[in-house]
């Protein structure tokens, strides 16, 4: 059976940039350029004979065909990332080996205190104190937790607010390797790492 199926870096860009309501946060995620993205949904956009979204100055508005194509959209994607974890036995049980900038190591943040224990994601990060982008580059480490600031080519990256003990928060980005992002241990790590209780 042959399935019809649109441009698929389109529907990335698409579901990416829905999520966000941005195509700069989209390629972001998607370690492409903005314009890459917009040319994407573009091109799927064409091939689906109708818009996807409202192109405002400052923002994206999805259209009421963009809003109804989209759940379907995400829910393929989930899909195909749970097949890869059961099916993939390299990913399931994996510890993702997360390396935390030894500045932040020394500060008081409870959800970094808590991966140390083991606590929340006792099966999913093994924690070691480093600070060396290179390191995950050569394949040393699955993601990094440093600072914001730099510059990161071809890597995943989210922006994490680190509350402290005090209940301020701190912005820190975590990089990740693209082929692990979005992974259940990544979810649970993001999740961990932004609980603010």
């Amino acid at each position: 059976m042959s399935y019809y199926l649109p441009p698929l870096n389109g529907l990335r860009a698409f579901e990416a940039a829905a999520r966000h309501l941005s195509f700069k946060h989209a390629a972001n995620e998607l370690c492409v350029t903005p314009g890459a993205v917009s040319q994407q949904v573009r091109a799927l956009e064409q091939a689906l004979g109708f818009t996807l979204f409202r192109r405002l100055p400052r923002s994206l508005v999805l259209t009421p065909a963009g809003e109804a194509y989209l759940p379907s959209i995400s829910a393929a994607f989930r899909m195909i990332s749970d097949a890869t974890e059961t099916s993939a036995s390299s990913l399931s049980g994996r510890k993702l080996r997360l390396g935390v900038a030894p500045c932040l190591l020394a500060g008081a943040y409870p959800a970094i205190m808590a991966l140390g224990r083991g606590k929340g994601v006792k099966q999913v990060a093994k924690l070691t104190a480093c600070d060396d982008f290179a390191k995950i580059i050569e394949g040393g480490l699955d993601a990094l937790l440093r600072p914001m600031g730099g510059r990161y080519p071809g890597f995943h990256l989210e922006t994490v607010n680190l509350k402290t003990a005090t209940g301020a928060f701190e912005n820190t980005v975590l990089i990740t390797v693209p082929g692990l992002a979005g992974c259940a241990a990544h979810r649970a790590l993001v999740k961990v790492l932004q609980d603010k209780h």
